[in-house]
């Protein structure tokens, strides 16, 4: 007979371990999503938004001129930029501060991915996909909102509305124009005269710093031209030929766009 401490136990089959994917399996949020987490953390930034709104108004007031649509130039992808989402979200909240809906704004940047499109859409803003089709000459009152565009940029819009009623027409939300008056002024004049003309001369309100996106906003204003400020010597409005200008819309002249963390 067979002693009992030789006797095998039953047989049990054990299943293979499951790989563990807490740790490498982060959530996917969508670009209007992390939108979405965007605008609650900038709208939570102590006053800063009320803030910039209050720059805004008083721009407004002090032109009398109510803008009926916007025209944004240079944002930087929000799909893969948290820079260029809280400048997006800015953007949002300025049109509903001044009473302009999202169907009245337009956007081109080269760098627009599908899914930056796609959010656009989402939201009712128009998204141009050809340069050729970009309109810089505006035949109403405009927002233009350049964040941390290029210098060549800013003087093909600058040129395009060359007039006294076309640029009382206009609020920029861009650079610092009068910042650009450091450098070598006969470089500037000769090769963007609208921007140095206008530098001295145009009212200016910078936004607040930041402490969320502190990259996002910095060195941006508030810009608009009073009409009492412009010349009537025919030198101001005379301008040399343009230059072949080849301006690269999302290019930065400083480097904000973080293109790094969602």
């Amino acid at each position: 007979m067979q002693s009992d401490k030789f006797a095998y136990e039953p047989f049990v089959r054990v299943n293979p371990r499951k790989k563990r994917r807490g740790k490498t399996n982060r959530e996917t949020l969508s670009p209007l999503d992390l939108l979405r987490r965007t605008k609650e953390d900038l709208y939570t930034d102590g006053t800063w938004i009320s803030d910039c709104e209050e720059r805004l108004r008083f721009a407004l007031y002090d032109m009398c001129v109510k803008p009926r649509k916007v025209l944004c130039l240079g944002l930087g992808s929000p799909s893969g930029s948290r820079d260029a989402r809280a400048q997006l979200a800015l953007l949002s909240r300025l049109c509903s501060f001044a009473d302009i809906g999202l169907m009245n704004v337009c956007l081109y940047d080269p760098v627009f991915a599908d899914a930056d499109k796609d959010l656009f859409r989402a939201l009712g803003m128009k998204c141009i996909d050809d340069k050729k089709n970009v309109q810089h000459s505006l035949d109403c009152p405009t927002i233009l909102y350049m964040p941390h565009c290029d210098l060549v940029l800013y003087e093909t819009v600058l040129r395009a509305n060359w007039s006294r009623e076309r640029l009382c027409s206009m609020v920029l939300v861009a650079n610092n124009f009068y910042d650009y008056l450091d450098n070598a002024i006969s470089k500037l004049e000769a090769e963007y005269p609208c921007l140095t003309r206008l530098a001295p001369i145009i009212e200016s309100c910078p936004l607040p710093a930041s402490e969320s996106f502190s990259t996002a906003f910095n060195s941006l204003s508030v810009q608009y031209a009073k009409r009492t400020a412009l010349w009537d010597d025919d030198t101001f409005w005379e301008l040399p030929l343009a230059r072949t200008l080849n301006a690269v819309v999302g290019v930065n002249e400083i480097p904000s766009q973080d293109t790094g963390a969602l």
